[in-house]
């Protein structure tokens, strides 16, 4: 389509001829263009109405014709054709019911639209060292450790076939201007047609139709303009977007429903993939063997075939998922020795022994509420001190230490990682060129009339004045406040469950078990309502976000994920964080609590501490939820099967592949969000409250392999394939996990030092114990009551057993009333809290700072190709024929002037012969 290296060109061809051949072969829809590549495919819906609409003006007094969608098509259309110079293809399902649009893309547009993009493409092959090669392998290759070591490799490495056949090249931003750029063209794979691939011409393909115009309008004098250089007149597509970018893009045509959809096409996927050979597989078919099926979960994801099929930005959310979970493989096995470890020696524990045994069928504790509990025996708790201990000792403070410097270890190493792929993916120093204004803000925008100068373009484009947006960002802000009240609300309905509960089972015969059997069922109930709530306000946060009319797509999905993070975090920590730092801290002492029936209540911790139940709903919410959610992922993704099979509905046969693609998913910004955000809320799960379920790593893990397939199977078989945006990094997401890591460091050691025994047990060990022992630590935390005291208050207990003058309550306070004031001990242990809080987080705030000071963002291997790669666009750009050209034509004009200048002077004086003559009289001189 091409004439501009074509040696044989002659420029006195019959340009009139020439354009309209070209226009009638571009419109056509002969199968001679089945051979070209389809670069992206648009939907339409043939069944629109064809009639014009009458609009009246803001004044009412005159109507306005609009164009149909039909019309708007056929404009975007000549557009494209005349104006961006692309290949369109009309055709139709048998049915006629929907219109499909195939566009092909030649390769000089491609050229010129990623110059305009300043996308980084091939300039030198990497060689490879062989003498480093011959080095680094080991001289004993037939070992039996080595064959061990090469084996499990092996096990969990990719197939050779799935590694991409093209080398390694250094790549540089490309310039026309650069002759070592069109080297590469023919060899790179073989064919220029092959130079781009897939993935990359679909995003050239897309740039241009996000930049064309939607309302264009042929001018007459245009036709009569010569084709000179090229026979396909491009505009620079940075102008069109300064001249008009109202009227610009395929967004705005999809809004106004003159499109339905746009995507690039699948590649055809075989239903059976098992004896065909790999190296007969397109990129989809491999992807689907090796990687979306659950045989091949402990191999290592292809991401650079992910990266060639779907794009970065899809790309960069796996790698995240493949490194998180290689990450999680230390805490996992740390976390399940410790945990079997709390089994081991649980009945070594000197406070749990007293609980179970003698001293706990001896002593009575006082009743949990006034008149109606009745008093109850410390060995009723002996199953939940037992599992308390499992998650609350020594190696648990231990492990939770060093989960919060994991935390960040986890973003420092991310950071390294995603600089090697930035450099793999050509993805180092990508900008985002200016976005287009999203197609609801301008329509929204227009109705209000206003408009206002961008600084950055110099053009008009719609305007929302902040006083206007206002009202709707303290509307927004007031919704998402009252949704985190409503989440609080279930968290208090939670608590007054178990107070009932706690009333009910008292008399029956699992009142041993009513606590753990109250803490189940209240996390089962607290789950419920948060999935319940979850996808409730999803809808909820889209609605209040489209109401901020943001101008860009970008700050859109920005204020959508900080307001659906937010929610998710207050849903599902809120309870955690109620038993961790508030339970048990509020009540008084016996005879202080109120009646049951009054409605006004304190809730206890057991005797062993209230890590048992914040172990126990952390595990119901943790497990739960990634269950469930995994569950109606698959459910989603498979409810147009499911539908075809209980209706008993064939699928239509010899179906086009475009014609498939159109009935998946639509994949759009949301899609991925809501992988991020799953992700990002078990992270939160590991870090922020691992002290209390040293095995959330491990089922994290779990999770997480089947959550990888699970996302790869519906990606590439129940979605419609991504536009394969470029992407720099994980964008907020990044700043949500460094976030979430440096808050982990306060809520591990607030945990440690609040929640568990660790402090009071130092404080007994230092103080009170002989020897470092426990024995006496259980009778240390009992404060005494007078039951005679009840009298005072009149909340004497129903039955009371005979001979019983005291009961016994977890605090530290004076054994004499009537006030029971606190002692000495409760305030140095509080200090010690307090004491241990600060010394943690300064500490693993140090080594935090210390290690981010010492480690790179960038590894030194991947700066040093960096560096080369800036060497060679340097010095190619020097080097090129057509700067050597341009100096020339600039020292002849130089000379030029100077005679202007100087009539008089004659020629200009050589340099270099006058540098020569001055040093000869110099010597001259010195003999």
């Amino acid at each position: 389509m091409s004439i501009r290296d074509d040696p044989n060109s002659n420029d006195n061809t019959d340009t009139k001829n020439l354009r309209l051949k070209r226009r009638s072969f571009l419109l056509s829809s002969n199968s001679g263009s089945d051979s070209l590549p389809i670069d992206l495919i648009l939907v339409y819906d043939s069944e629109k109405n064809k009639e014009n609409d009458e609009v009246e003006d803001s004044n009412g007094k005159q109507a306005r014709r609009t164009k149909t969608p039909s019309e708007s098509r056929k404009k975007f259309e000549e557009y494209l054709c005349k104006k961006q110079g692309l290949i369109l293809e009309h055709v139709e399902t048998h049915e006629k019911k929907f219109g499909f649009v195939k566009v092909h893309t030649p390769f000089d547009i491609l050229l010129l639209t990623a110059e305009n993009m300043r996308m980084k493409l091939p300039i030198e092959k990497i060689e490879e060292n062989e003498d480093a090669n011959e080095a680094s392998r080991p001289e004993a290759t037939h070992s039996a450790w080595n064959r061990c070591v090469q084996w499990l490799k092996n096990s969990f490495y990719l197939d050779a076939s799935l590694k991409k056949n093209d080398p390694d090249y250094y790549t540089a931003i490309y310039s026309s201007n650069i002759d070592k750029f069109k080297d590469l063209f023919d060899t790179l794979r073989g064919s220029r047609d092959a130079y781009f691939t897939s993935t990359e011409r679909s995003l050239l393909t897309h740039e241009l139709l996000s930049r064309a115009h939607c309302d264009y309008d042929e001018d007459d004098e245009d036709e009569k303009q010569p084709v000179r250089a090229i026979t396909l007149p491009i505009t620079n597509t940075t102008a069109q977007s300064r001249t008009n970018s109202r009227r610009s893009g395929i967004d705005r045509l999809v809004a106004k429903k003159a499109y339905d959809c746009y995507f690039p096409l699948h590649e055809p996927l075989q239903a059976d993939l098992t004896n065909i050979d790999d190296s007969e597989l397109n990129e989809r078919e491999k992807l689907k063997k090796h990687w979306a099926t659950m045989r091949q979960f402990f191999k290592f994801q292809p991401l650079s075939l992910i990266r060639s099929y779907m794009g970065e930005k899809v790309a960069f959310y796996f790698a995240l998922c493949g490194f998180y979970n290689k990450m999680l493989i230390p805490p996992a096995l740390i976390g399940f020795i410790i945990f079997i470890y709390g089994i081991s020696s649980v009945f070594s524990d000197q406070p749990t022994s007293d609980i179970c045994g003698r001293l706990g069928q001896e002593t009575f504790m006082c009743p949990r509420c006034d008149k109606t509990c009745p008093f109850w025996k410390l060995s009723d708790s002996c199953f939940q001190s037992k599992v308390s201990y499992v998650f609350d000792n020594a190696a648990t403070v231990i492990f939770a230490v060093l989960m919060s410097l994991w935390a960040r270890w986890f973003i420092e190493f991310w950071k390294r990682r995603q600089a090697v792929l930035r450099y793999d993916w050509d993805s180092m120093g990508f900008e985002e060129h200016l976005e287009p204004i999203r197609p609801e803000f301008e329509i929204k925008a227009k109705k209000k009339g206003e408009e206002r100068v961008n600084a950055v373009t110099g053009i008009k484009e719609p305007y929302v004045s902040t006083r206007t947006r206002l009202p709707f960002f303290l509307v927004a802000a007031s919704v998402v406040l009252f949704m985190m009240a409503i989440v609080c609300t279930t968290v208090f309905a939670t608590i007054v469950y178990r107070s009932r509960m706690d009333f009910i089972l008292k008399n029956t015969s699992a009142k041993s078990y009513s606590p753990i059997i109250i803490t189940v069922t209240s996390a089962i109930m607290n789950l419920i309502c948060s999935v319940i709530l979850s996808q409730f306000y999803y809808w909820i946060a889209r609605k209040l976000t489209d109401l901020e009319l943001h101008k860009y797509q970008s700050k859109y999905d920005d204020s959508l994920t900080i307001k659906i993070y937010l929610f998710q975090f207050v849903n599902f920590y809120s309870s955690l964080f109620y038993i961790a730092f508030f339970k048990g801290r509020f009540f008084a002492y016996p005879s202080k609590y109120n009646t049951s029936s009054s409605g006004s209540f304190t809730e206890q911790c057991d005797p062993a501490g209230c890590l048992v139940e914040l172990s126990i709903q952390f595990i119901i919410i943790m497990i739960g939820k990634q269950i469930i959610n995994n569950l109606i992922e698959f459910f989603y993704a498979m409810r147009r099967t499911l539908t075809r099979m209980c209706f008993k509905r064939s699928e239509p046969e010899a179906q086009q592949q475009w014609e498939k693609d159109n009935e998946l998913y639509d994949f759009t910004s949301n899609t991925l969000t809501d992988e991020y955000l799953e992700l990002v809320i078990q992270f939160g799960f590991v870090t922020l409250f691992v002290a209390a379920f040293p095995l959330a790593p491990l089922f994290a893990l779990f999770n997480n392999i089947i959550e990888i397939r699970l996302d790869a199977w519906k990606f590439l078989s129940k979605y419609k394939r991504p536009i394969p945006f470029k992407a720099f990094d994980i964008g907020i997401w990044s700043d949500i996990i460094s976030s979430i890591s440096y808050f982990a460091v306060l809520t591990n050691g607030i945990v440690i030092a609040w929640t568990s025994e660790f402090i009071p047990k130092m404080a007994y060990r230092s103080i009170e114990s002989t020897g470092g022992s426990l024995n006496g630590y259980l009778n240390w935390t009992l404060s005494s009551f007078n039951i005679s005291d009840y009298n005072l208050t009149g909340t004497m207990p129903q039955e009371v057993p005979d001979n019983l003058t005291i009961c016994r309550y977890r605090d530290f306070r004076e054994p004499n009333g009537p006030h029971y004031s606190q002692t000495s001990m409760y305030w140095n242990v509080l200090a010690a809290r307090l004491a241990f809080i600060i010394v943690f987080e300064h500490a693993v705030f140090f080594i935090i700072y210390l290690m981010d000071w010492l480690v790179p963002d960038v590894p030194q291997t991947i700066q040093n190709k960096i560096n080369h790669e800036r060497y060679i666009d340097q010095y190619e750009r020097w080097a090129s024929k057509t700067t050597e050209k341009n100096f020339k034509h600039a020292a002849i004009a130089s000379e030029a002037i100077f005679k202007m200048a100087n009539p008089l002077s004659g020629k200009r004086k050589d340099p270099i012969n006058e540098d020569e003559n001055s040093s000869k009289h110099s010597r001259n001189l010195k003999t």
